[in-house]
């Protein structure tokens, strides 16, 4: 059926009392009525857009905005039918007459992105609007809907707001309430609960769906959501103490549990305000529980599927196995999912940290530039831009190819997108110190290892870095031999490095020879990989230093 076009009897609509469908895809008229009834109707979109267009649950950007404004005015022009990439890439967008819709994929983004703002916004009002603008996912003309109603029949079926944009297979978590015994403490639960919600959020691999929303959402989607955290709270003095678990509704079995002090030492404990950021980051870190389940379940499969969903879970799969072999199948699934869906930033995300890891460490024989990597994230920018994860990894990226103040420019911005947050605390503290700004990024790294058990690994390589330049080579180590990552070359290298300094020749030379097991050309390759990280011309030649006393010589 043709987006807009409503092929039932309209008799039969008035008698279901569903919603309506009332703009036609390119002709002049608006079903049903005469003149004065379209020309009402028309007056009602107005008025709704204008609405939609002001309101605070509208989150759409000013392209988007546009966007919109223009395909509504076109469709109730009677031009709806004419809306292609080409037309509204040049009237919107500002593109030149050869545009080329492989080339420049502006408008499938900004779509997809309108997409997303349009169903938020009916979500947050409720759809209580008398009218609806969708716009259907495969076309860029929009569905003009009302509620009809008939004073016959007191059943007024509403439809479910529908999430059919979001892929029911993509990872879904339900935060359930925290049960409480005192009615002093719900206000306790739920300030954390909404904390909980935001800081999963931020990490962006998972989906969160609040309890309170969950019966809005239509059965699909309902049946679709994979995982649910339940927990109880409750006091005890000045402890606040909070119980959660994650059950996996696909399975009904516990993936994990835990419990969390405010003023219990013996225990997890961490202040009121970290608590929910600490659970967030156990549950849905790129280290977390959730992620750590769905590499565990991918086994390498999902052949060509497109899908950025298994894309994605593609890539958890080598970070979690650091199988050589699923390095290429997942830059190529990744490849293939942001040519089919240019609108999931997540997928541009990972498809540039998997280029400059790749880069980085050397691992395989196929190009994957460094400049590729910044362009793909810039491209995750474009699309999320308050994503203090995004700004993280293309700093990460600057950081390799050597724009330091690039990089810490984007560090900045991040740090100001995740004011109080825990997420990616620690790399921001790593990149701001491997960029320079040591005053800053050792304190941030600190801290937040002293808030968040569950700190990624970068803050141990930082840490050695920091330990090494001040000349702490018995502190170093200890970093170094923290660094949990035993695959790849960077711990071997770590701890050779400090035992050369430290004159342990013998457990020295032991290390440089599982470097070199690791990486046999570590000798002829080593300065460039080490300066990929470390630009502190000083840092690198104490490394190399530290090599050379293990028995390893590196080549200019």
């Amino acid at each position: 059926m043709a987006a807009g076009v409503s092929r039932r009897n309209p008799m039969e609509q008035e008698r279901t009392g569903s919603l309506t469908v009332l703009a036609t895809s390119g002709s002049a008229a608006l079903r049903p009525g005469s003149r004065p009834q379209v020309e009402s109707f028309a007056r009602t979109i107005r008025d709704h857009l204008e609405e939609l267009l002001t309101s605070q649950q509208f989150d759409g950007a000013s392209r988007s905005r546009d966007f919109l404004t223009f395909i509504v005015e076109e469709t109730l022009a009677g031009r709806g039918q004419a809306l292609n990439q080409a037309v509204i890439a040049t009237r919107v967008f500002g593109r030149k007459g050869d545009f080329d819709a492989i080339l420049d994929p502006v408008v499938r983004v900004q779509a997809g992105r309108l997409r997303r703002s349009l169903e938020r916004f009916y979500l947050l009002t409720g759809n209580k609007s008398a009218v609806r603008i969708e716009l259907p996912k495969g076309c860029y003309t929009p569905v003009f809907t009302d509620k009809v109603t008939q004073e016959a029949d007191a059943r007024l079926r509403v439809k479910r707001i529908s999430l059919s944009l979001v892929a029911p297979e993509w990872p879904v978590l339900l935060i359930g309430h925290l049960d409480t015994a005192g009615a002093g403490d719900r206000s306790i639960a739920a300030r954390i609960e909404d904390e909980l919600a935001m800081e999963i959020a931020r990490y962006g691999d998972v989906r969160v769906i609040r309890q309170r929303d969950l019966e809005r959402l239509d059965l699909p989607y309902q049946a679709s959501v994979r995982f649910e955290l339940r927990g109880n709270l409750r006091t005890a003095g000045a402890d606040v103490i909070v119980t959660v678990s994650l059950i996996d509704r696909s399975s009904g079995e516990q993936a994990w549990s835990d419990e969390y002090h405010s003023a219990a030492p013996d225990q997890i404990c961490c202040s009121p305000d970290d608590i929910p950021l600490v659970i967030a980051a156990r549950i849905a870190s790129e280290n977390g529980v959730i992620v750590r389940l769905l590499a565990s379940e991918h086994g390498g499969e999902h052949g060509e599927s497109s899908r950025s969903v298994d894309a994605i879970v593609s890539c958890y799969h080598f970070f979690f196995s650091r199988q050589l072999a699923s390095l290429n199948p997942a830059i190529e699934a990744l490849k293939r999912s942001t040519v089919r869906e240019p609108e999931v930033a997540l997928g541009w995300l990972y498809l540039s940290r998997l280029y400059q890891i790749n880069h980085a460490f050397e691992l395989l024989d196929r190009p994957t530039s460094i400049d590729a990597a910044i362009g793909y994230a810039y491209q995750a920018v474009l699309l999320e831009p308050r994503s203090a994860r995004i700004r993280c990894i293309l700093a990460a990226c600057l950081v390799v190819k050597g724009e330091l103040g690039a990089a810490r420019d984007e560090l900045d911005r991040a740090l100001h997108a995740s004011r109080g947050s825990l997420a990616y605390r620690e790399i921001i503290g790593w990149l701001l110190s491997l960029s320079g700004d040591w005053e800053r990024g050792v304190p941030l790294m600190h801290d937040a290892l002293a808030r968040n058990p569950y700190c990624l690994s970068h803050v141990r390589h930082g840490l050695w870095a920091d330990a090494l330049r001040r000349g702490q080579f018995d502190e170093a180590y200890v970093a170094a031999l923290e660094y949990p990552d035993r695959v790849f070359f960077w711990r071997d290298l770590m701890i050779t490095s400090c035992l050369g300094l430290l004159g342990r020749t013998q457990e020295a030379r032991a290390s440089a020879a599982e470097l070199l097991r690791i990486k046999p050309d570590f000798a002829r390759r080593g300065r460039t990989l080490i300066g990929h990280y470390i630009k502190s011309p000083e840092l690198r030649e104490r490394i190399a230093e530290g090599c050379r006393k293990a028995g390893i010589v590196l080549l200019n």
